[in-house]
């Protein structure tokens, strides 16, 4: 997705708050596993990296008013891809999951979003996410976000060579949601201009989630 690569050096403060909601495990999940996951995300070291991702991957529209940006407090995490351990390993093997912070930007309060990604061999990747209280999850996002990105806010945008970015987004109607539908409106910022894109999430086929866009006014 198109967000400035990770700072892999960085250097930041260490993060005192930790992250808490923790999800139920999901189906095939040993819970033992479930539960080292939850001691990793709280451990110093990858508190460290939620921070410098958090100030990495924050959308060049934003930076551009405010360049710090900082995690205040865990709102909430959920595994996407089961963990899986070696038997003495601090951190996963092989795992995916997503993280929801509370931050102050220059003081103001925001919402940021992390996923991460665990390989053997690789160690763990942050993956960007977009700002704001979208209930697309890590995968969802990185497919229904970059059509959004590639084929939607351009035209809006009138922003065909610009880098185009989602600045913050947020649930509009949640009535159906335990239907598996329910709508959002992500802000795109790009070429000097925002312009709010609405998004409905319907079942697809295959039990894939469906999505239907359609693009505001620009300002």
């Amino acid at each position: 997705m198109p967000y400035r690569p990770v700072a892999i050096g960085l250097a930041l403060a260490l993060v005192t708050a930790s992250a808490s909601g923790q999800t139920p495990p999901t189906p095939g999940a040993s819970a033992g596993d479930i539960q080292r996951l939850a001691e990793y995300i709280k451990s110093p070291a990858h508190l460290e990296a939620v921070a410098a991702a958090i100030s990495a991957f924050e959308p060049e529209a934003l930076a551009a008013t405010c360049k710090t940006v900082k995690p205040v407090k865990g709102r909430s995490w959920k595994p996407v891809e089961d963990p899986v351990f070696e038997m003495y390993a601090v951190a996963p093997r092989t795992a995916a999951w997503q993280e929801s912070w509370d931050v102050s930007a220059c003081g103001k309060p925001g919402v940021r979003n992390l996923g991460f990604v665990a390989r053997a061999g690789e160690g763990v990747t942050p993956l960007p996410m977009f700002p704001g209280e979208s209930l697309a999850d890590l995968k969802l996002q990185q497919q229904a976000g970059q059509m959004a990105l590639d084929t939607v806010a351009p035209g809006a945008l009138k922003c065909q060579e610009g880098h185009i970015q989602v600045i913050d987004s947020l649930v509009t109607d949640r009535s159906q949601l335990a239907q598996n539908r329910w709508t959002e409106q992500w802000i795109a910022a790009g070429c000097g201009h925002i312009v709010p894109i609405y998004v409905q999430f319907s079942p697809g086929p295959n039990g894939q989630p469906a999505f239907d866009f359609q693009a505001g006014q620009s300002h």
